[in-house]
Parts: C-alpha cells; structure tokens; sequence
C-alpha cells in the first residue's frame, strides 16, 4: 500500500508542476493559460487532500487501552531472539545417542599406548584381525591402534568406546571397540594447529634425554613448514649419518608415500633462530641451465657439448624443496669421437648438490 500511495504522490507532483509551467506557456493538453491556471488549482487541492488522508491514523484495528496500574515490562529487545538462536546453535553440538547408552560423539582423538581392537565392548571379547597381514606372514595379525594412529568416536559406552580409523588413511575401513581410557583429546593452538605433546612420540634411549627440545622444535616444523603435511612425531630418530659424538642430530618425517621428506634438526634448534619454512624447488628453466653448465663442466671438449632442453629433458620437483633434471646431451671424447649420455642433476633448494653421468646406451 506504501508503493501505491508514492507512485499517486509522484503523479500529482509531477501533474502540479506541468500545469505551473503551463500557465506561462501552455502546452498541449491546455489551449490557454487560463485551463492551465484552473488545472493547477484543481491538482493543487487534490495534494492537500491527499496528505491529509495519508496523516490520518489508521482505524482498521481498535488500540486496547493500557491500565498504568496493571502494565507488564516488556522483555529487553531481542532477548527471546537469543534465546531460541543459543538453543539452535547448542542443539547441532548434541551428539546422538548410541548403542546401550552411549553417545556417538564423533569428533576425532589421539591414541596413548598401544591397544587391540575388540568386537564388542568387553577386554574378553574377539580381536579383529587383520586378515591381508594374516595372509602375507602366514600366521594370525590383529589390527591394533597407538600414538601414530587417529581415531573418530562413533560410540562411547562408560569404559568402552567404540571408533573408527581415521589415519592412517589406508586403514580407514578398520573399526572396533578400544577402552576409552586410551584415547584423548588432540590439543591444538588458536590456529587450529595440531598441537604434539609427548604421548605422540616413540621416545628411546637417545631421544629421551631430548624430550623438551624434540617436543617443541616438531612442533615448530609442522607450524612453519607449510609442505610438512602430516607430520609423523612418531618418526623422530636419532641420525646416525649426520650426528657426532656431543652434537646429536634428530630427523622427522613429513608426508606421505612417494611425497615424504625428512627435517633435521638439533636440539638447540628448539628454540634458536633456525628456520623451518619450506624450501621452494628450483624452477625447470633454472635447474636446467645449472645442469648443462654441469654437462659441460664434465665434458673432455666443453664446446662440443649439445644439450637437449626439449626431447630428453624432464623435471621433478619435491615437496622437500629437492627438485630433479634428467636430460641428455652429446660430446666428443678423447679420440673426438661424438658420444651421447644421459645426465641427472640434483638440486636442494637453488644448490647443485648431485650429477650423474652415464653413456647413453
């Protein structure tokens, strides 16, 4: 009704105006300026009478009288609406129930310890087995969980929770029942970085005496080594290759299958001014041109060096920042014979740190 009343208030305005200027020069549909002047006044009156009919209050519904003696406070604004908002927002947090009084909660745990998994709420109940493991060594393997494992909550019974594998992923089929004593909560920052603490670690003889320095430089690694994805805390070792005696260095694995990569470090890197963030593989372009300078490098008469950029090359990046060029090139030897060979260059982060050379066959 508001829009009709506007668009009839438009209307007279703009009707009003025309016959005004009209007075002064008539247009059509007025001959004189006298039928313009009468317009004018007509239109003006209808205005009038129109405003007052809009100012007029409504009688439609009769306005029930107040008691002052008998007047109840109205609720703050908007305080119902927050209620029912809350309550809505509560309800999708309530978990459904389950089993014979349990609650399917859902949310993903960590593991401490290492335990069987049953087919029924009970420690006397079957394992379940793990029938390829069975099949591949001959003899009966049951499907465990521990610290290197998350697991989803699908029913917690008391002492008893039922779960579901969640990593691994190749064991995301895998569910059972495992004493809720065994799982907990995965800690995690404001950022929502999983957040490690010592049950997620295998600990030895020499990591042990390491504990705060490893705990906290892994967690380091997973915060600001945006390619360490999973982080795997119960990979930590010591490095037989690049320790000394006084000067251990520990190594923990990121990634999976053929996309995973160790981080080194000390135990001073804890909390020193090392830098986590990943390295960025060298570009194709770059690794290319640094691998024929290798080729020619190599080479018994550098001149003679023909390198393929095209057909033979290829490039592999890593998610380490390790990156890989495979190509060919031919050269003349010693007895200015033109052989070709086959080239691997190695690259960690900008530097060469790797060629191959091979005759080609």
């Amino acid at each position: 009704m508001e829009t009709i009343a506007q668009v009839i208030a438009l209307g007279l305005l703009l009707w009003l105006t025309y016959s005004f200027v009209s007075t002064l020069l008539p247009f059509a549909p007025f001959r004189t300026r006298l039928s313009a002047l009468a317009s004018f006044g007509a239109t003006l009156i209808c205005c009038v009478a129109f405003g007052l009919v809009q100012a007029a209050p409504t009688t439609d519904a009769p306005q029930a009288r107040q008691d002052p003696a008998r007047t109840t406070p109205a609720p703050a604004p908007g305080k119902d609406e927050a209620i029912i908002k809350a309550s809505a927002l509560g309800s999708a947090s309530i978990p459904a129930a389950c089993g014979d009084g349990g609650l399917a909660i859902g949310d993903v745990v960590a593991v401490t310890g290492r335990h069987e998994l049953r087919i029924s709420a009970d420690q006397g109940a079957a394992r379940i087995k793990n029938e390829k493991a069975s099949r591949i060594l001959k003899s009966p393997k049951y499907h465990v969980i521990d610290n290197s494992t998350q697991v989803r909550r699908t029913c917690v019974q008391g002492d008893w929770t039922k779960i579901r594998i969640t990593s691994p992923g190749w064991l995301t089929e895998v569910s059972g029942w495992a004493p809720s004593a065994a799982l907990r909560v995965i800690e995690r920052t404001e950022t929502g970085q999983q957040l490690f603490t010592e049950p997620d670690f295998y600990w030895d003889k020499d990591t042990t005496t390491y504990k705060p320095q490893i705990i906290t430089a892994v967690n380091r690694i997973a915060a600001e080594n945006r390619k360490c994805t999973p982080v795997d805390p119960g990979s930590v070792a010591k490095s037989p290759s690049r320790s000394t005696p006084g000067d251990p260095v520990f190594f923990v694995t990121c990634g999976m299958g053929v996309d995973a990569f160790n981080v080194w470090f000390r135990p001073g890197d804890a909390d020193g001014d090392a830098s986590f963030t990943a390295k960025a593989p060298l570009d194709r372009t770059a690794a290319a041109e640094s691998c024929e300078r290798a080729a020619h490098a190599a080479a018994t008469h550098p001149s003679t060096v023909s390198f393929s950029r095209l057909w033979d090359l290829a490039y592999l990046p890593h998610a380490s920042g390790r990156a890989r060029i495979v190509s060919s090139f031919t050269a003349q030897n010693g007895f200015n014979l033109k052989l070709k060979y086959r080239i691997s260059c190695l690259f960690d982060g900008p530097t060469l740190i790797e060629t191959q050379i091979s005759e080609h066959t």
